[in-house]
């Protein structure tokens, strides 16, 4: 008998706890029960991220992928399914270099919110087992829907100032903030429906574990469009581009092209996610505001109610 290798063992060892997970939500569902995710099913199905970003990677662009998982996942705009922002924290706003809009418009609906709580782990970056940055520095869930994730102990309660400091860790970390509506991801955490529209996501991304982030390139440009969505913010290349392309190899998007030894972005694709800009060693590729804001982060959600207060 051929001996599998230790990553074929792994990952036959997620798919098992995965199916064990999801047996079990659904016996809880079809037995209308209140369901308590735990950390114990938050470890059995964090191994689903790794099985999903190999199915985008080997599939992502096919036609048959885009027909079939694509547009199962995203659903239609008006299915409200899956809509996610990008929160680029180092962009700067025009004629306002000093201005920190992005972090005042998350500071401002931590301060509304009822209920925060900052979950114990990344479900991307443990699924993914990420080196570059720390597991244990998890989501930030906003709003009443959060408070049910306390009876699994996948998270802690946090004040307000410990959320706005859990925010500027992930500033300096140069993760991305993204917030999200995902109502698949509702049903998986046994968010009750009545509080489906009290409840906000920020994910703390890094661009090599997050299921958005590190797949953007392998989703349609009409998935893209809908889906993920900057808050008015695009990066510009700059005349004093030094031609060493590290911003080319970051953009998860594929937004950023060379001509010759310069490079040039193609807005309509950017996402806003500030990584180019990141990455550049000669502040050659910046982030800046051509759209005004709407107000608050949950006006950028179309066509949902959301409400976190």
């Amino acid at each position: 008998m051929k001996k599998q290798s230790r990553s074929q063992r792994s990952r036959l060892q997620d798919f098992r706890e995965f199916n064990q997970w999801l047996r079990k939500r659904v016996r809880s569902q079809l037995a209308g029960e209140e369901y308590v995710f735990t950390r114990e099913d938050f470890g059995k199905i964090s191994g689903s991220v790794g099985m999903t970003n190999r199915l985008i990677s080997r599939f992502g662009g096919s036609r048959w992928y885009q027909k079939t998982l694509e547009s199962w996942f995203f659903g239609r705009p008006e299915q409200n399914l899956v809509q996610t922002r990008l929160i680029p924290l180092n962009a700067q706003v025009k004629d306002r270099p000093s201005a920190v809009m992005p972090y005042r418009m998350i500071d401002d609906v931590i301060e509304k919110a009822s209920f925060r709580l900052i979950m114990h782990e990344c479900i991307c970056r443990k699924g993914t087992g990420c080196t570059d940055y720390p597991i244990d520095f998890g989501c930030l869930f906003l709003g009443e829907g959060a408070r049910t994730l306390l009876k699994g102990d996948v998270g802690r309660g946090a004040t307000i100032e410990e959320a706005k400091a859990h925010i500027r860790k992930a500033g300096e970390m140069k993760l991305v903030p993204l917030a999200a509506y995902v109502k698949l991801e509702q049903w998986v955490m046994g968010i009750s429906k009545e509080n489906h529209s009290r409840l906000l996501e920020i994910c703390l991304c890094c661009p090599c574990c997050c299921l958005g982030l590190r797949n953007l390139k392998h989703i349609s440009p009409e998935g893209r469009r809908q889906v993920f969505l900057n808050i008015g913010f695009v990066a510009k290349a700059f005349p004093t581009c030094q031609g060493c392309f590290e911003c080319v190899s970051a953009c998860p998007a594929g937004a950023i092209k060379t001509k010759g030894d310069k490079v040039w972005v193609k807005e309509d694709d950017c996402v806003g996610c500030g990584l180019c800009q990141n990455a550049c060693p000669h502040q050659a590729i910046r982030l800046v505001q051509i759209k005004p804001a709407r107000g608050g982060i949950l006006d950028y959600f179309d066509g949902l109610h959301l409400d976190v207060s």
